[in-house]
C-alpha cells in the first residue's frame, strides 16, 4: 500500500475532522479530564479546520491509495505544529515521520523558520522526542483542564 502526501484544501476538512477525532478519542482523551473533551473536539470540527484553511494554516496529508486519509500535520504560523495525528492502524509505518518532515521543511522553505514550537498530551512526548523536540518548561493546564507539555525544536 502506498501513501501519498499533499496539503489539504477546504473540500478535506471534514475527513480531517473525523481523523482529529477519532484518533484524539483514543490516545488523548483518556489522559484528561472530561472538561477539556468538548473544546479540544470543538476545534476539531469540518466548520473550523475549513476557516483555518481558509486563512492559510496549513494541513499535510498522508492519503492510502485506497482513498483513505491516515495522518495530518497541521501548522500555524510556519512554526506551531497544533495539529497531529496518524490513524491507529498505522502507526509504526513511518507516516508520522515523513508527514513531519515535509511540514517542517515547507515551513523552512516558506518562512525560514528555524524554531518550531507545540503542545504536547502525554502520550505523544516520545513520538516528538524522537523527531528532536525538548521540553520548554513544566505542563501546563488550560482554563478547561487540558493538560501538555509545551516543547520546542530549534534547527541548527
Amino acid at each position: 500500500m502506498r501513501i501519498h502526501y499533499r496539503l489539504a484544501g477546504p473540500q478535506d476538512a471534514i475527513v480531517i475532522g473525523v481523523l482529529a477525532r477519532r484518533v484524539t478519542r483514543r490516545w488523548i482523551l483518556p489522559d484528561q479530564p472530561a472538561s477539556a473533551a468538548p473544546p479540544l473536539l470543538l476545534g476539531m470540527s469540518a466548520r473550523v479546520i475549513r476557516k483555518k484553511i481558509l486563512a492559510g494554516q496549513r494541513f499535510h496529508l498522508a492519503w492510502c491509495d485506497d482513498g483513505r486519509l491516515v495522518g495530518v500535520a497541521a501548522m500555524r504560523e510556519d512554526s506551531h505544529l497544533f495539529q497531529f495525528f496518524v490513524t491507529t492502524r498505522m502507526h509504526g509505518h513511518g507516516i508520522a515521520h515523513r508527514l513531519w518532515q515535509r511540514a517542517m521543511l515547507d515551513a523552512v522553505r516558506r518562512a525560514g523558520t528555524r524554531r518550531f514550537t507545540l503542545n504536547a498530551s502525554a502520550m505523544a512526548v516520545p513520538v516528538y522526542l524522537h523527531f528532536g523536540f525538548v521540553p520548554s518548561g513544566p505542563l501546563k493546564v488550560s482554563g478547561t483542564g487540558l493538560v501538555v507539555q509545551p516543547m520546542h525544536l530549534d534547527l541548527p
